[in-house]
């Protein structure tokens, strides 16, 4: 079967993560895989080690017409049986440059966004992406949490179904760490890992910060310089490609978004065996399970409640019932085998 996987760019992401543990571990004996993306990016080495077929068509710039024609001339080349798009830009030109006979697959993962905290153009492919979405032969979004949305906000999604992602459990488990000392640290940290973001909830977890004397509160990621100018409580420590030692050097993660579908760094570090303190958004409460703490979403004293709870609590035994969990309900393989069932069940 001839299977283009598409992707907007190769950045280190999320979405990005979860698209290249699917290229790498996608059985390639069933599936001839070609990835396809609009403007390459820092991951495109895991793309060429993995084997497959590989294609940046270096899109120059939002108003790249040329990229249109190019990217329909290659799917014409490539003839493939089935496209499998990730994110809003790639699946409208994934759709519109598809060959006749193509069957097209929307990758989905927001769920609860404010649009209104992004731009016209933000809004607009949203509403593209409503107006064709019952065109398309099957939606797959990472989370119930997304699927619920996009039908509340008038997508079509009777052909929709939920893959959860998948957590590489080799690559994120419990080791050795100097991270603590490397940063100089205190005995006790708790981080965040997520885009500096209004939405990730930064806000609340810079104003709790402040209650805590003994305590190191960092976050890992990059993103709106005010909130870090602003935020005077958290040590801001920019972006790691070896996110798995960051894990490692942190006693509990604290996630709490405002909007949320699947979140991949409650998942990776819950598999480092972090207890994680998450808000009620999207899946986050169906990923703790019982191994954590949940709290109510854009709450300053839920968050503290939840973050002197789980410090009370024996954190070694917490910390082995995420790892449990994770490895159970939320392993590669799994996500890899539920993504290629419905992959073929399109035809």
């Amino acid at each position: 079967m001839r299977l283009v996987l598409a992707i907007r760019s190769l950045n280190i992401g999320g979405a990005e993560r979860q698209f290249i543990e699917l290229v790498k571990n996608i059985d390639k004996n069933k599936f001839k895989v070609y990835v396809i993306s609009m403007y390459g990016g820092v991951l495109e080495n895991e793309v060429l080690k993995s084997g497959v077929k590989y294609y940046n068509l270096k899109k120059s710039g939002r108003y790249d017409i040329n990229f249109y024609f190019k990217y329909k001339k290659l799917l014409q080349t490539i003839n493939p049986d089935v496209i499998y798009s990730f994110m809003g830009e790639m699946n409208l030109f994934s759709y519109w440059t598809k060959p006749k006979h193509t069957k097209i697959i929307w990758g989905f993962r927001a769920s609860d966004m404010d649009l209104k905290k992004y731009g016209k153009m933000s809004q607009f492919l949203f509403w593209l992406q409503k107006k064709y979405s019952k065109n398309i032969d099957k939606i797959i979004t990472n989370s119930n949490a997304s699927l619920q949305y996009h039908k509340k906000m008038g997508f079509f999604m009777d052909r929709a179904v939920v893959v959860y992602n998948g957590i590489d459990i080799k690559r994120f488990s419990k080791k050795t760490s100097n991270f603590k000392k490397e940063f100089h640290l205190k005995d006790i940290v708790i981080g965040m890992v997520a885009r500096v973001d209004y939405i990730k909830g930064y806000d609340i977890f810079c104003e709790v910060a402040k209650e805590y004397k003994n305590i190191d509160f960092i976050a890992i990621g990059d993103g709106d310089e005010k909130i870090k100018r602003d935020c005077k409580n958290v040590k801001f420590l920019g972006s790691f490609k070896e996110i798995e030692k960051v894990y490692n050097g942190i006693d509990i993660l604290v996630s709490a978004s405002k909007s949320e579908g699947f979140s991949n760094s409650i998942a990776e570090a819950m598999a480092c065996e972090v207890p994680c303190v998450v808000s009620d958004v999207g899946d986050s409460r169906f990923i703790v399970g019982e191994c954590g703490e949940v709290i109510k979403p854009n709450s300053i004293k839920d968050l503290k409640k939840g973050i002197d709870n789980i410090l009370k609590k024996d954190l070694k035994s917490l910390a082995k019932c995420s790892r449990d969990r994770i490895v159970k309900n939320f392993s590669i393989e799994k996500m890899v085998k539920n993504t290629e069932r419905e992959i073929c069940a399109v035809l």
